[in-house]
């Protein structure tokens, strides 16, 4: 029986530390990855953009593969349009983001990065909508935000 536990114990280190190993094109997209945290950092006040863990979990519900997210977040990145932004409600909010004029090589590569990334839940970034939800009176936005907070943050 303890044979068998410490068996369990090792497999399953063994699957997390597998589980956020990066491929080589997303280690150098993380190097390059801090010019789209100048704005989608989660614990900006006010925020800039909408925190990475809602962007990446937008664009993969959006698309059928990993090559098609990095396709269609490459394409947005390089010519925003209200038209084809998956955060609808962070744009209305925000604004559009400015077209990232950078090589597609370089653009692929952080893309492969925000792909692969665990990101965590934005709780600053809730607890900060929180707050300025309910000094704005929007209830129903603090609502939601709290719901958020309550399911990934608690």
């Amino acid at each position: 029986m303890m044979k068998a536990r410490f068996a369990l114990a090792i497999s399953s280190l063994l699957l997390i530390g597998n589980a956020q190993a990066l491929s080589p094109e997303a280690e150098e997209g993380k190097t390059l990855y801090v010019a789209c945290s100048a704005c989608h950092d989660q614990a900006l006040d006010p925020p800039k953009g909408p925190p990475m863990w809602a962007v990446q979990r937008r664009y993969k519900k959006q698309v059928a593969d990993d090559q098609a997210f990095v396709n269609n977040m490459v394409s947005f990145v390089k010519s925003p349009s209200i038209e084809t932004a998956v955060h609808r409600e962070a744009v209305s909010q925000l604004g559009l983001m400015p077209a990232m004029p950078l090589p597609d090589g370089v653009l692929r590569k952080v893309a492969t990065y925000i792909l692969e990334e665990d990101f965590a839940p934005p709780c600053d970034h809730w607890q900060i909508a929180i707050k300025r939800a309910e000094q704005a009176g929007d209830a129903d936005h603090a609502k939601k935000d709290r719901k958020m907070y309550n399911r990934f943050c608690r």
